[in-house]
């Protein structure tokens, strides 16, 4: 079903969107950079990433794991593997 250019909705009315695939590596590519970034972080980063969203949330070396899996699948669905 569409609902306007580049918009459209499935049966459960779950929302779609169609993306440049240019715009999905380069999203890709941040994504991988600031997980690096995150998985190298100082001890003082990591302190002040708990300090704000507290010990129970996901911590740095997770969260540098997740957005390096995103951006994998990602270039996979640019290159077609996805």
């Amino acid at each position: 079903m569409s609902n306007g250019p580049g918009r459209f909705t499935d049966e459960h009315g779950n929302r779609y969107a169609t993306v440049h695939v240019e715009n999905v590596e380069e999203w890709a590519g941040l994504l991988s950079w600031i997980g690096e970034w995150l998985g190298q972080a100082q001890p003082e980063t990591v302190e002040d990433w708990t300090g704000f969203f507290g010990p129970n949330r996901l911590s740095l070396d997770v969260v540098a794991e997740i957005l390096g899996e995103w951006s994998v699948a990602m270039r996979g669905l640019v290159e077609g593997d996805g």
